[in-house]
């Protein structure tokens, strides 16, 4: 303790601020530097890909009891009020026959839609009622991957999506540049013309 005082009066006398004095605050913490965390990726592109009645872009909800018919008007599909997602084929103008549907009559979708992802979906809700299995998660690619130039495998994830109601009766979802692409999914509904 002797010490201690001898210590603080020779810093007295020759005009040294005491020790608890001279302690300058200490400073604030840097924070830790910010981490940039990348916006969510733009809206899948639909650029050249025409509008049609047959063609479905990206993000497309289908309006329900509408009939989208095919290029040459033999097939069409329906979003019926019952839920059901049906193909109907034509044999004459007010004659036609179901070949293709979800089975969800019942299930109370209310909503279809045309994922960016690649993905069909009825819902009720928000609520998942029937999917096509053709989005990234289902096709072993990471969500990235339909980015615009991030996909490891040039011809998947180039960032367009579509879906065709064809010709040959057969509903698919295609993914590329369009008109190249290849199917993601498909109805298997197709008949040989």
């Amino acid at each position: 303790m002797k010490t201690l005082l001898l210590f603080l009066f020779v810093f007295a006398v020759m005009g040294i601020p005491a020790m608890a004095e001279t302690t300058a605050p200490m400073p604030a913490p840097t924070p830790p530097p910010i981490r940039r965390i990348p916006a969510a990726p733009a809206a899948t592109p639909t650029q050249g890909i025409p509008d049609k009645e047959w063609i479905f872009k990206a993000n497309t909800r289908l309006k329900r009891n509408k009939w989208y018919y095919s290029e040459d008007k033999r097939y069409a599909l329906v979003f019926q009020l019952d839920g059901n997602l049906v193909i109907y084929k034509f044999s004459a103008p007010e004659k036609f026959s179901p070949i293709w549907n979800t089975k969800t009559a019942g299930f109370h979708a209310n909503k279809c839609v045309l994922q960016g992802d690649g993905n069909l979906v009825l819902y009720w809700d928000e609520q998942a009622r029937w999917d096509s299995k053709s989005d990234a998660k289902n096709k072993k690619k990471k969500w990235y991957d339909f980015i615009p130039g991030t996909g490891s495998d040039p011809d998947f994830g180039v960032g367009q999506v579509w879906m065709v109601m064809q010709n040959d009766g057969n509903l698919v979802i295609y993914t590329g540049s369009y008109p190249k692409g290849y199917a993601l999914w498909s109805s298997g509904s197709f008949e040989k013309n």
